[in-house]
């Protein structure tokens, strides 16, 4: 039996059960995405912050299998910091989400390990599955994690790779959907619970960053992702912050806006008989030229007050597992500037 115990976690259960049909019932499942890096980037301790977040009494948790920390050293592996994230979130009884592969959550995006760049070259904004060795490890690696977690009844759901088809990190990489399926054929051989398999996206609810996607974007990630996955997850980011040739550039987008565009993907993906996760969704700045937001005025690019705002829109759009993003500066927040208001923000989202 899943290891679940609450009536939430049983919902998620029979939910993925049933997932190929969309999401029926009234019950809103909310979520996170917990990075010990993005802990490191803002100064903070990550476990006693990662234990703070579980006490908020989230349904899911998503973590990231991080290559270049597991295998630092070729043939050599170390999963304690994952152990101990697991084993954390079993003891609170929250579910897990698992991302493997090269890419996972947060900055820089593809967490290749140094002993890999120093044997290859890849291209700029290029496919970077087209390089053999790099195919060969990468898919060593997921074999490697799968060994080790496929028992783990906590994990209700494999995510392949993070938002593998769009180009990103300072290197604009991508993967191709050839390997995505090869990941995906490899996860689904050796999980004898056949757990459903998640591809996430970025999605561009602002018309001018949707136009340029369009231009630069080597694939149609929507439509590689439902061929491919069992649960399609979106990436949603309201306001964006970007820095051009050292200018600040704000890209915002309206209440209708958002529904529109959100709603023809809800409606494409049920088309394929795909539910949607919502995988990311803004609880934290995205500041222009900024990694992170570390300064003590409140940010341009997100407010507390938005957090609720965007969450009741996805709920009215029958959108019903939401993963917030940005836990981690919530609690800087707190710890550095004595601001409670991010945190309390979430904290009633728990209970609608």
């Amino acid at each position: 039996m899943i290891y679940m115990k609450n009536f939430k976690c049983i919902f998620i259960f029979i939910s993925l059960i049933l997932f190929a049909n969309p999401l029926l019932s009234d019950e809103v499942v909310v979520g996170m995405t917990f990075s010990p890096i993005q802990c490191e980037y803002l100064n903070q301790p990550w476990e006693t912050t990662y234990e703070d977040i579980l006490d908020m009494g989230f349904d899911l948790i998503r973590l990231g299998a991080y290559w270049n920390e597991i295998e630092a050293v070729e043939g050599e592996y170390d999963f304690s910091r994952l152990d101990i994230q697991i084993e954390k979130a079993k003891a609170k009884d929250i579910a897990i989400v698992l991302t493997v592969g090269m890419k996972a959550p947060r900055w820089p995006e593809y967490f290749i390990p140094e002993w890999i760049l120093k044997k290859i070259k890849l291209k700029h904004a290029g496919d970077v599955s087209t390089n053999g060795f790099l195919r060969k490890a990468t898919l060593n690696f997921i074999e490697k994690v799968l060994q080790r977690y496929k028992n783990e009844d906590a994990i209700i759901c494999w995510q392949v790779e993070n938002e593998p088809l769009d180009r990103a990190g300072p290197n604009l990489w991508y993967i191709a959907k050839d390997f995505l399926l090869e990941e995906a054929m490899l996860i689904r051989e050796m999980d004898n619970k056949q757990r459903p398999l998640m591809i996430n996206i970025a999605t561009y609810p602002n018309t001018l960053l949707r136009l340029l996607n369009r231009i630069f974007s080597a694939t149609n990630p929507l439509n590689d992702a439902l061929q491919i996955c069992d649960i399609l997850g979106l990436n949603i980011y309201p306001v964006v912050g970007q820095r051009f040739f050292g200018i600040d550039m704000t890209f915002k987008t309206t209440t209708g806006s958002r529904y529109r565009y959100l709603k023809k993907i809800k409606e494409k993906a049920h088309a394929n008989n795909l539910p949607i996760w919502v995988t990311e969704l803004q609880a934290e700045p995205w500041d222009p030229g900024k990694l992170v937001h570390i300064d003590q005025a409140q940010p341009i690019t997100s407010s507390p007050s938005q957090i609720r705002e965007y969450f009741l829109e996805l709920r009215s759009l029958g959108l019903d597992t939401i993963f917030l993003w940005g836990a981690e500066y919530w609690f800087f927040r707190e710890n550095n500037f004595n601001d409670t208001s991010w945190k309390d923000s979430v904290t009633g989202l728990m209970d609608m």
